[in-house]
């Protein structure tokens, strides 16, 4: 690896000492010649190679087998989340759970992403035989893995298809003609929503460990980014995970439609996770590498909390995400008044991945050099145009087209543009990262992101009192309760471009500002600090204790 690194490092050293070579005087005084300076830069990298410290700078060597397991571990991430969504998506609808008990599900499979700042700290300060990252992956994936095989061994995951007469749902296509719909009939030993919900809490928890690893290690490696290179690691990884998350959507989507559907999904999810064991083998990481003393750590990390450069970006970060409240009834609305079909439902699923990764590739072709700030503000109107347009929806009036068309359409629209603002945010993110603290940093900045998201489903959920939204009323025809909650979610999501100002324009202004603060400059407020840290704790207490009255009190929140 490092002669590799050598060849491809070879013009950044270049031009770096180009200047140096040109004004060095040409009398009796040594000069530096391009020999010497490919001598120098051996001698350096056979020292660091020796102190075992080598890290690579270019994003080519992500793909040797010694770095393989960064890609690997969000391609990993992306095709056993595009394997269990779909199914979590439609197969408590099949055994007949209430929207309570769905409630639960939803929020105990977030919950454990709300604990990852706790997986960062951890992996920073206990190392496993001298290594930092890849024992608590390796952990992570067994944990994932072990918890869907227990779920295979006491539960039948199997499904009796039969065709029914029942016509109150109806499969819309284009020419709107009623269909025979397929009755899913579980069996007797099929899986409680209790038990459900425990494996796929225990199986996120998995996921979101091996998955802090992966972002800690992609934090380490982009410090070596050059400043107009910057992002392009996060692309990189997370257009793998798109790509992992829309292949296997697509096939668990199918899958699921046969008699053992759910068994061959929930299987194929539990045994992947056990390629990375080799991979993880092969990884090349930095043994027993020197770390802060205690004291030391926490007093950088509480630092980069204080710092203006993170407090009020992610102050931004966090009300975006709060304030995007989606209409908790939408998904009923598809399914009882407009008839779609599990399929149909796991096709917007589906649609949306492939958008998002869309928005992904626009982001790093088109958008990678714009304003941070016209890139929010741009999509926050977009998106609340394409959100009002779900009124049509409601009222009938599509133009002409078929309903699930017509979603389809307004879905992917909306996704594209989410997808266009995550690449911004996660180079935020890796941005404030200091050396040493990679695990617990960028784990505190997605926790951020993470519990702002549980908020903003628990607050949906809540709206859901203010008008009847329920099953029983939309199928009687009264849709004016969907049309007000559509509304008010609509207003609610435009409002974050009040705050854009908040966000610099690229990351060079954040470095710099970031830096500003460490030095201990202007750019650094205690009350900054000391109010970020207050409101994400505050805001974790508040998801665990969702979750925990989603156990023990279905449907407090108002759900049927």
């Amino acid at each position: 690896p490092e002669l590799e690194l050598r060849v491809l490092d070879q013009h950044q050293h270049q031009h770096h000492h180009k200047d140096e070579l040109e004004d060095e005087p040409h009398g009796d005084e040594p000069s530096m010649n391009p020999m010497r300076v490919e001598d120098h830069h051996d001698d350096s990298l056979m020292e660091e190679s020796n102190n075992n410290n080598y890290h690579p700078a270019s994003l080519t060597t992500i793909y040797r087998m010694e770095h393989l397991a960064i890609p690997a571990c969000y391609f990993m991430v992306g095709l056993v989340q595009g394997l269990t969504y779909p199914l979590i998506n439609v197969y408590p609808l099949d055994l007949g759970a209430t929207e309570a008990q769905q409630t639960t599900l939803s929020s105990l499979k977030g919950l454990p992403s709300c604990f990852k700042i706790f997986f960062g700290v951890l992996s920073d300060t206990v190392p496993i035989a001298g290594y930092r990252r890849k024992p608590y992956m390796l952990l992570g994936w067994t944990i994932a893995s072990v918890s869907l095989l227990f779920l295979i061994l006491v539960s039948d995951l199997s499904f009796q298809r039969v065709s029914s007469n029942d016509v109150s749902i109806l499969e819309r296509g284009d020419d709107d003609n009623v269909a025979t719909t397929v009755v899913a009939i579980p069996p007797e030993n099929a899986p409680s929503m209790p038990l459900l919900s425990t494996t796929f809490f225990i199986w996120a928890t998995g996921v979101w460990w091996a998955d802090v690893m992966g972002d800690s290690l992609v934090a380490e490696k982009a410090q070596f980014e050059t400043p107009q290179d910057r992002g392009n690691l996060q692309i990189v990884c997370y257009l793998w995970r798109g790509v992992g998350f829309v292949g296997t959507a697509a096939l668990s989507s199918w899958i699921y439609n046969f008699e053992q559907g759910p068994l061959w999904i929930v299987s194929t999810a539990a045994l992947l996770p056990w390629g990375m064991v080799p991979i993880l083998y092969r990884f090349h990481e930095t043994c027993a590498p020197t770390t802060h003393s205690t004291q030391e750590y926490w007093q950088e990390l509480w630092g980069t909390c204080c710092s203006k450069a993170v407090w009020q970006p992610m102050g931004f970060i966090y009300l975006y995400v709060v304030l995007f409240v989606s209409n908790a009834a939408w998904r009923e609305f598809l399914k009882t008044v407009l008839g779609f079909t599990p399929n149909q439902l796991n096709a917007l699923l589906i649609l949306a991945a492939v958008m998002g990764f869309v928005g992904l590739v626009l982001y790093k072709v088109v958008l990678i050099r714009w304003s941070w700030r016209w890139i929010f503000m741009i999509g926050i109107l977009v998106n609340g145009v394409f959100s009002a347009l779900q009124l049509l929806l409601i009222q009938g009036y599509t133009g002409g087209m078929s309903p699930f068309l017509f979603a389809l359409g307004d879905d992917a629209m909306t996704d594209m543009i989410a997808g266009t603002q995550y690449i911004p945010t996660v180079v935020m993110l890796v941005s404030l990262v200091p050396e040493g603290i990679e695990g617990a940093s960028y784990a505190l900045f997605t926790t951020t992101w993470n519990v702002g998201g549980v908020l903003s489903e628990a607050f949906s959920t809540v709206l859901l009192r203010i008008w009847d939204v329920s099953k029983e009323t939309l199928a009687g025809g009264d849709l004016s309760g969907m049309t007000n909650l559509t509304l008010l979610t609509t207003a609610l999501q435009m409002t974050p471009i009040l705050f854009v100002s908040m966000i610099p324009h690229r990351a060079d202004d954040l470095i710099r500002m970031n830096q500003n603060a460490r030095d201990g400059g202007h750019e650094r407020s205690l009350a900054g600090g000391i109010t970020y840290v207050t409101v994400v704790s505050l805001s974790v207490t508040y998801a665990i204790y969702i979750s925990i009255m989603n156990i023990f009190d279905p449907g407090w929140m108002g759900e049927s």
